[in-house]
C-alpha cells in the first residue's frame, strides 16, 4: 500500500470511531472527531515509518548478501 493511503485510512478510522463514541455519549462530536483524526494520523504515520525502516533494513541485508558472493 502507498504511504498516503495508510495514513488516510487510519485518519478516517480514528475520526469515525470517535464520532460514533460522541454520538453514543450524546456529546458534541466536533472536538472528538478532530482528536480522533489526529490520533489516527499519528498512528498511521508511525506505522508507515516503521514499515519503511524494516524495508530499508531488508534492502541493506540483501545488498550485504549479494556483495558477499
Amino acid at each position: 500500500m502507498k504511504q498516503k493511503t495508510i495514513v488516510s485510512a487510519f485518519t478516517l478510522a480514528g475520526s469515525l470511531l470517535t464520532y460514533f463514541y460522541a454520538r453514543q455519549s450524546e456529546k458534541d462530536a466536533v472536538p472528538y472527531v478532530m482528536i480522533g483524526g489526529f490520533v489516527g494520523a499519528f498512528i498511521g504515520e508511525t506505522l508507515v515509518l516503521s514499515l519503511a525502516k524494516k524495508e530499508e533494513e531488508k534492502e541493506e541485508e540483501d545488498e550485504k548478501k549479494a556483495g558477499g558472493k
